[in-house]
């Protein structure tokens, strides 16, 4: 079974729709419905007997369809949730304020100008006619 062209980019438009304005998130119903691996499976597996039979871009969109609607899985432990929940981020204020005098007084000190460095030359090329010997850089 073929679809036509134009029937192909009526369906392929509306799973565009779909895709665009209702994956994110994705309605409660097909959700729920995909939750389940072997739900998940046999929909996947309907895809591909569409790309075969039906039509490959058809079956491309769904797929991107059915992908973005699946639930993420999180596979934390509850013992791994407790320990989220109970472990509070704190600021410990001393210590980072003794950190911030410590990273000031490592700062390198401000670069010397190069005040009497500047030399003129009058045989040198170019349009600017000076150099800096041992200055700091830019």
């Amino acid at each position: 079974m073929h679809l036509s062209k134009n029937v192909q980019y009526g369906v392929t438009a509306a799973l565009a729709v779909y895709i665009v304005f209702f994956t994110r998130p994705a309605p409660l119903p097909l959700v729920n419905l995909l939750s389940n691996p072997l739900a998940q499976l046999a929909v996947l597996g309907a895809v591909v007997y569409i790309g075969a039979k039906v039509s490959l871009l058809v079956a491309l969109v769904a797929a991107v369809a059915v992908v973005l609607t699946i639930p993420a899985r999180e596979f934390f432990g509850a013992k791994k949730k407790e320990k989220m929940d109970t472990k509070k981020s704190t600021l410990d204020i001393p210590m980072v304020s003794k950190a911030l005098e410590k990273a000031k007084a490592a700062a390198p000190a401000e670069p010397e100008p190069a005040g009497g460095k500047l030399e003129a030359k009058a045989d040198a090329k170019g349009s600017e006619k000076f150099s800096l010997q041992d200055a700091a850089a830019f």
